[in-house]
């Protein structure tokens, strides 16, 4: 007769549970037929034990790492498909809720997708994960700021400012504060980082020039201009708000730096 595509004869003996075959005719004493039991049933449990040695390996390698999760999300966010990156980093949070490097490219995805209140949840988190990180600092108070949390972006940054002498936090204050007219505040954010870099880069300058613009103040809006180029005379766009003034770009044109 033919079983499983092999041939066997009517008379051939019968596998058992584990695959091998007993011969009837074959009587075994007591003790062979016991020891032969013992090693029928360990093979069954190194079989299954071997079985489920498989599984585990399978499920184990369809689940990727977190540093594959965290460069196929960082690939798929400088493509700007934002939705697709923020999956790969709610995998990694999901197994590991405190990975910071996940939390500010998840937080960054929220704020590219319009959600600047769940962004700043996750940057608040990361902040305690990584305390001092600057870069975290000022992300959490942007996510803030687009929340309409003005009063808590403007301590965020405004202590930050002070207690790290960063330029860059009062730029960015002086920013906010434009945005929501506020001159005063923003007059007094860029003069103080002025006074930390006078000479550094023409960032503070070109701010304090928009805000004397933005105020009819084009003497002084010029004078900043001057001083701007000064600092970085290879800038064109510099260069090209003196022409709309009237002044010819070159050396004598820049003013010393300073408040």
């Amino acid at each position: 007769m033919r079983r499983s595509g092999r041939w066997r004869s009517p008379n051939s003996p019968e596998p058992d549970c584990a695959g091998v075959f007993m011969n009837p005719f074959i009587q075994h004493s007591g003790p062979a037929r016991t020891f032969l039991r013992l090693v029928v049933a360990s093979s069954v449990v190194v079989l299954g034990a071997s079985s489920i040695g498989c599984e585990s390996t399978g499920e184990q390698r369809s689940t990727p790492p977190s540093v594959k999760l965290q460069k196929d999300g960082d690939h798929e966010f400088r493509w700007g498909r934002f939705e697709s990156a923020a999956g790969y980093y709610e995998r990694i949070l999901d197994r590991e809720p405190g990975n910071a490097d996940a939390l500010e490219m998840y937080g960054r995805c929220m704020l590219e997708l319009d959600r600047p209140s769940e962004a700043a949840k996750v940057f608040m988190t990361a902040t305690a994960r990584r305390p001092g990180d600057r870069d975290l600092v000022l992300l959490l108070a942007g996510a803030e700021f687009q929340s309409s949390e003005y009063d808590r972006a403007f301590q965020l940054l405004r202590t930050w400012a002070i207690d790290n002498e960063d330029a860059d936090a009062w730029l960015e204050l002086a920013g906010f504060a434009m945005e929501l007219d506020d001159p005063d505040t923003a007059r007094d954010a860029i003069e103080r980082a002025i006074e930390l870099e006078p000479a550094t880069t023409a960032g503070a300058y070109v701010a304090a020039a928009d805000l004397a613009e933005r105020l009819g103040d084009e003497a002084l809006a010029l004078r900043r201009l001057r001083q701007a180029y000064g600092i970085d005379p290879g800038d064109q766009s510099i260069s090209d708000r003196l022409r709309e003034f009237g002044e010819v770009p070159g050396p004598t044109i820049a003013l010393p730096p300073g408040v």
